[in-house]
């Protein structure tokens, strides 16, 4: 990452460390920029887990944790000994019981999970991270850039620059409005993602500064996930030549694939594929695949395989059962809210027997709040959570299509 920070702790748990560790990750964040309100959310995060966890581990268990900032937002990870965390006080649905001395005692789990933007947990051999993540406040834009522009015709890709950016995001809210991804709506905070290095984006613009047209998308390890191609005026082939910039500046990265979750009108024929029936997302692959193991419940089993036929992707499908072994007795999923478009998603922290009952309080909720379009993307990497495939089709989730690498292996939405 071109603007990352980051430093490690490592503390024995007793209890008369814990202002050592809360001071630490306050005077860390803050010297890194973050805000003091963020800040202050993630030390309380940090703080209720490690109160939570010292009275109940053994002599000489130790917390390594880790603050890392990357420009627009900032993580701490807190790992730890596998243990047995009550899971429930995670999901959006949970509540506290005054009348409960157990519930009273999970409650500063829970305020720590809502005082964060986004939660994820993850164990691996004897060891848990739980990733607590806060991103950076910034004002929103002050008004939007209408199409009133006049264009010269001549346009040509521009380099990093922040006041482009800032009238990037400005026109793109002016064309899209609330229908727009929610970061256009700080014009300050697209400046900073794509500083940060997570994000690239194409201007193009013609040779009095204005911003005729672009394209932004967020890379990861192998998957470049994108919006666009936006554009703001009728100049001939200007979608083309954004696309067309895009991949060439792709190719000379690691990134194997390129999506387009719902793409623009603008979007010009030929050079993408349909991930799903209704166009909803498009795939472009980059390079050749060299192949993944994906674990799926056999009811699911036959979509991903045509899925992947279709795709012409190389994969081993490893079905999973359940054969009666024990389960953790809750679940927990990770709700990812875009209030703008009513959109929901939902992804797995930890996958219990109440599996069925814990996505059906998510619907209920999702849905009294106003949210019509709730997704779940299952990581087909993670073997637990194929376990997740007959809850999902017993509360109405269907398979809609499959995300290469949209997460440590490919997803299915």
């Amino acid at each position: 990452m071109l603007n990352s920070q980051e430093i490690e702790l490592d503390v024995p748990f007793q209890m008369e460390l814990l202002p050592v560790l809360t001071g630490s990750v306050e005077q860390s964040l803050q010297a890194f920029g973050l805000g003091r309100a963020e800040t202050l959310h993630l030390t309380l995060a940090v703080e209720e887990m490690y109160s939570f966890l010292a009275p109940q581990t053994q002599s000489g268990q130790r917390m390594r944790l880790t603050c890392s900032y990357r420009g627009y937002y900032a993580e701490v990870v807190c790992r730890f000994h596998q243990h047995s965390l009550p899971m429930e006080v995670f999901n959006i649905t949970s509540s506290v019981a005054a009348d409960d001395e157990k519930s009273l005692a999970e409650m500063g789990l829970l305020l720590a999970a809502r005082t964060v933007d986004q939660l994820r947990i993850n164990a691996e051999d004897n060891w848990m991270n739980v990733h607590f993540i806060k991103e950076k406040r910034y004002p929103e834009s002050l008004g939007a850039l209408e199409d009133t522009t006049q264009f010269q015709t001549a346009f040509q890709n521009r380099e990093m620059d922040s006041e482009l950016l800032k009238q990037f995001a400005k026109r793109v809210t002016g064309k899209y409005g609330s229908l727009a991804p929610s970061f256009f709506h700080y014009p300050g905070k697209v400046v900073d993602m794509v500083e940060s290095g997570e994000y690239g984006v194409i201007l193009l613009t013609d040779n009095r500064r204005n911003v005729g047209g672009g394209i932004i998308w967020r890379q990861g390890s192998k998957l470049a996930e994108a919006f666009g191609p936006v554009v703001f005026c009728q100049a001939s082939r200007l979608p083309e030549h954004i696309v067309e910039n895009f991949m060439s500046k792709l190719a000379r990265t690691s990134q194997v694939c390129i999506v387009i979750k719902k793409p623009t009108p603008e979007l010009p024929d030929g050079y993408f594929e349909a991930l799903a029936d209704n166009q909803t997302a498009v795939y472009r692959q980059l390079e050749e695949d060299n192949g993944a193991v994906a674990y799926i419940h056999p009811g699911l089993a036959e979509f991903l395989s045509n899925g992947y036929r279709k795709l012409f992707l190389p994969r081993q499908i490893h079905e999973v059962t359940y054969e009666g072994e024990a389960l953790p007795p809750c679940s927990a999923f990770s709700t990812q809210l875009d209030p703008g478009r009513k959109q929901a998603r939902l992804t797995s922290l930890w996958v219990g027997v109440d599996a069925v009952q814990t996505l059906q309080d998510h619907i209920r909720a999702l849905r009294m709040e106003g949210f019509d379009e709730i997704s779940f993307h299952l990581d087909l990497a993670e073997p637990e959570q194929a376990g997740l495939g007959p809850a999902l089709l017993e509360t109405g989730f269907v398979p809609q299509w499959i995300l290469p690498w949209g997460g440590r292996g490919d997803l299915l939405v």
